[in-house]
Formats: C-alpha cells, sequence, structure tokens
C-alpha cells in the first residue's frame, strides 16, 4: 500500500507542475497586459502634454497643402487652375486620399478628423519612442527619460532641413515618422519581415521618406551582423544613386525658373547653411558617437542594439552629409539630387540622439529623485512651449475644433468661403504667409478659392515637381509686393491672370471696394 501511495503522488507530480505552470504563465499574462495599459495610458497623458507643448495649427506651414488635399479629394473641381500645385500630392500619398474616404466614410467634421489623428499620430511617436528605449535600456527610469526628454523636444527642428521633429499640424510625416522608428525597432529584434512591411506602410504615406527609412534599416542589419561588406556596399550605393542622378540629368537643361525655385530653398545647400545649422548636423553625430559606446553602470558593456543603434545614426550621418556636399551644390548643372533633401535621415537621427541622452540623463542624474525630474522636464518643456508661442503669436496654442480663430488673417480666410463665388480666383503677395500676424496660415486650406502661386509653399513644390516651375515663377513674380504697389499697377499685373480678388494686409494702401476689413487685413474686389 504505501508503494501505491508513493507512485500515485510521483504520477500526480507532472500534472501539478503542468497545472502550476499555466497559473504561472496566465499571472504574468494578466500582469504584462495591465502593465501595457497602464503604459498605454501614461503615453496618452503625455502626448497631449506634447501638444499643449508643441501646439497644434490644423492650417499652418505645410497642413495648408495636404488640408487642401484632402478637400480637393472630397471635392475634385476645387481650386481651379491652382489644383495644380496641390495634384502632384494626391498622386504621391495615399494620406489626402484616405482622409477624404475617412471624413466621408463615418460624417466626421474634418476639423475633428485633423485632430483625432494628431493626437493619435502623437501618441504613436511616443509609442515608437518606447519601444526603441526598451531596446537600448533595461531600467524603468531610463526608459521613461528617454521617451519623455523625446516627448518635450518634438519641437525641436532638425538641423537646416525645414523639418521639426514633429510638426504642429498633420501631415504625410506624421504617419511616416512613427512607423519608421517602429520598423527600426523590427530590425533591432531581428524581425526583417516585420520591418518590410513597415516599410512598405511608409510608402504609401511617404514615398521619400521611406527610401531614407529603408536605407537606415538596411544600414541597421548591417551593422548588426558585423558585415563589413555589407556597410561598404550600402554605403557605395548611396554615393551610386547620387551619382547616377546626377549623370542622368547631364543632358537636360534646367529652366531659369525651376533654377530659381531650387535657389529658394536656401536648406537644399549645405554650403548656404549658418554655422548653428551646421552644429546642428555635427551634435547628433558626436552625442551618438560618445554616448552609443559607453559602458552601462558597474562598468558592464552598453547593451548590444545600443551600439548598433548608435554605430548605424553616424554611418547614416557621415553618409548623408557627404553625399549633400558632393552632389547637392547650388553650382551643378542639376539640382534634382539637392530636391530629393539628401539630409533628410537626420530627423531619424535626432529622434535616436534624444533617445539615447534621454536613457542616459535617467540614469546617471534623474534615477529616483522626483524633484530632478519635475525640473528637467516641466522646466524643458515650459520654455519649448513659451518658443512655439512665439512662432505663432497671433494664434492660440492650441486651435481647437470648432473653436473661433483669434488669428485676425484666418479670419478673413473664413470669411472669404462663405461670402465668395466657389469659383472666384484670388491674388496675395507672394510673401504673405511671413506677414507678422499671419502665423503662417495657408490660404487654399482655410478658404477652398483658387490662389496664384505664391514664393514659399508653392515654391516648395515648384522645387520638387520641375514642372511647376515656369508657372510658379510667372505667379509669384506678378504678385510680388502686391502691398506696396498702386492700384493701377495691380490691375495691369493681375488682369492677365483672370484675378477676381486680392487679399492685401491692413496697411496697404487702396482705392479698391474691400467688403471685409479688420485691423489685420482687408479682403478687396479687383473687377
Amino acid at each position: 500500500m504505501p508503494s501505491l501511495k508513493i507512485d500515485a503522488e510521483a504520477d500526480l507530480q507532472p500534472g501539478l507542475e503542468l497545472e502550476l505552470g499555466r497559473r504561472t504563465a496566465r499571472k504574468k499574462l494578466v500582469s504584462d497586459q495591465r502593465d501595457a495599459r497602464g503604459r498605454a495610458a501614461l503615453l496618452l497623458l503625455a502626448a497631449l502634454a506634447v501638444i499643449v507643448i508643441v501646439g497644434y495649427h490644423p492650417y499652418a506651414e505645410d497642413a495648408g497643402i495636404y488640408v487642401a488635399g484632402i478637400k480637393r479629394a472630397a471635392h475634385p473641381g476645387l481650386y481651379g487652375a491652382s489644383g495644380a500645385f496641390i495634384a502632384p500630392y494626391l498622386q504621391v500619398s495615399l494620406f489626402p486620399e484616405l482622409s477624404a474616404w475617412a471624413v466621408r466614410s463615418f460624417h466626421l467634421p474634418l476639423e475633428v478628423y485633423l485632430f483625432a489623428l494628431q493626437v493619435f499620430t502623437t501618441w504613436l511617436v511616443l509609442f515608437a519612442c518606447w519601444e526603441l528605449a526598451k531596446r537600448c535600456f533595461g531600467g524603468a527610469e531610463e526608459r521613461w527619460a528617454a521617451v519623455l526628454l523625446t516627448a518635450v523636444c518634438l519641437s525641436v527642428p532638425v538641423a537646416g532641413t525645414s523639418l521639426f521633429m514633429m510638426d504642429p499640424y498633420l501631415t504625410s510625416r506624421s504617419f511616416s515618422t512613427p512607423l519608421s522608428l517602429l520598423a527600426i525597432s523590427a530590425c533591432l529584434d531581428r524581425k526583417i519581415l516585420n520591418a518590410a512591411l513597415l516599410l512598405l506602410l511608409i510608402g504609401l504615406f511617404h514615398p521619400l521618406m521611406v527610401v531614407y527609412a529603408a536605407f537606415f534599416v538596411l544600414l541597421l542589419w548591417a551593422v548588426q551582423t558585423e558585415s563589413k561588406a555589407g556597410v561598404a556596399a550600402l554605403v557605395a550605393s548611396a554615393f551610386a544613386a547620387a551619382a547616377g542622378v546626377t549623370f542622368s540629368q547631364r543632358g537636360v537643361v534646367e529652366s531659369t525658373a525651376y533654377a530659381n525655385a531650387t535657389g529658394s530653398r536656401y536648406y537644399f545647400f549645405l554650403a548656404n547653411w549658418h554655422w548653428y545649422e551646421i552644429f546642428g548636423l555635427a551634435a547628433p553625430v558626436l552625442i551618438l558617437g560618445l554616448f552609443g559606446w559607453r559602458r552601462a553602470d558597474g562598468g558592464a558593456p552598453a547593451p548590444s542594439d545600443r551600439i548598433a543603434l548608435a554605430k548605424t545614426c553616424v554611418l547614416l550621418g557621415l553618409t548623408a552629409v557627404s553625399v549633400a556636399l558632393g552632389f547637392a551644390r547650388a553650382s551643378s548643372h542639376s539640382h534634382l539630387v539637392a530636391a530629393l533633401q539628401p539630409l533628410r535621415p537626420f530627423l531619424l537621427i535626432y529622434f535616436c540622439m534624444f533617445v539615447m541622452l534621454g536613457g542616459m540623463i535617467g540614469s546617471a542624474v534623474l534615477r529616483r529623485s522626483a524633484w530632478r525630474w519635475i525640473v528637467l522636464f516641466a522646466g524643458t518643456g515650459a520654455g519649448l512651449a513659451f518658443a512655439q508661442h512665439m512662432a505663432y503669436p497671433a494664434s492660440a496654442q492650441i486651435e481647437l475644433p470648432g473653436a473661433a480663430s483669434r488669428n485676425g488673417w484666418r479670419r478673413a480666410f473664413l470669411w472669404i468661403r462663405d461670402n465668395t463665388p466657389a469659383d472666384a480666383r484670388f491674388a496675395l503677395d507672394a510673401d504673405y504667409i511671413h506677414t507678422p500676424g499671419e502665423d503662417s496660415q495657408g490660404f487654399r486650406a482655410v478658404a477652398e478659392r483658387d490662389a496664384l502661386a505664391d514664393r514659399s509653399k508653392d515654391g516648395g513644390a515648384a522645387a520638387v515637381f520641375r514642372q511647376l516651375a515656369g508657372r510658379w515663377w510667372v505667379e509669384q513674380t506678378a504678385t510680388t509686393d502686391l502691398n506696396r504697389i498702386d492700384d493701377a499697377e495691380r490691375i495691369r499685373r493681375l488682369t492677365p491672370f483672370g484675378v477676381d480678388w486680392i487679399v492685401l494686409d491692413a496697411g496697404a494702401s487702396t482705392q479698391l471696394p474691400c467688403p471685409f476689413a479688420d485691423d489685420a487685413v482687408k479682403v478687396c474686389r479687383l473687377r
């Protein structure tokens, strides 16, 4: 009998161990899910704080192009002749068409849709930063410091690329940036298929950024596998591609208009940059070079993923600068490489720099001292929020959907939308977007009316899509100094273009009838 009892207990032992293992696994799963939900909630709070710091201006700068693209995708007849400056963006990115479909299908007000996606993509950026930090640092303090430092610095401009780490409005970069960071994390995990799928998704939103994200991932893979031949081949391929593009244009004579369009983008040419912009290129490479190889506490080697990521950023940064110096020159016979902006990979390098720098600060300085966390992040966030407010001084820091605008130019554009014929054609000063108090509000996006080309945003389109250059040059020349010339000269210049209305700043002298006028702007009939 004792032996039977022992045998029975022996038979039960594996079953008990299996059940205990299942219970442990279930508890861990529940704990992991709870931690993931808590982390997602904290990241959402951080995302809302980011929007307070960075601000939200749904029709400013490049948003004026993309929102106009959404509206044109929903109503193809919108904008008349000037729709030519919007159409190329509809052809290269899924974002405007997808957004127009979503707004129609879910019966959402466009402003609500834009703001909701701004919150979501901000959260997605921070989630991607967490995923990157998780592969570079082992401690929670380091990871959260990495995410929060990146979060409060998202309004930082990326050297002289005319990019910010995150824009205070929604564009296709709002999607391509976090997806690129997630692709990098997938590569660090050796999940190349996942990285490839993410790159494919990026390509649907931003066909230029996917090229640089893909090069980053491939270079990271070569560094991880310690393939010196792979690294050399990739760097050589970058130079070969730039040389090939340049050589392919040898027989092409660029028009004066296109040369003027590319020349108006000073950041295309590294030789034209200011010293502090050059510093903005050198600093992340130096920081990543120094901190990427730093040993962890106790003298242990730094995580291999962090070393690989740092090496990749340094190699990528040096390659991008070399290509720009060699092939993106104002004196070159072709400016196509310059128009492709080979320094744009620095957007991803900046993210990696702040993630690593934040993790190091969390480990060496912040640790578990609450006041240090508060002083660093609250102080930095407040300073950068003030800087963003000064960048858009005539607008609310967060322009919420449905809220009345305090910006006089935007109010004028809304009046135009509501009180002028849908087929009316407008002219504004070529530099209207830089007028004090205008705050870079996009006319077409708000007013939903046709307008002659401006120097700023339409000039950028002409620099990238050369077929627009001739038209851009003629139209922006006609609207240059529109606020300063007299009515006779305005009529002489604008009549050949079929302009019906003009928008002038409040101080412009005119005898034309102006049914709308306030202390910022006046809207006048030309005929």
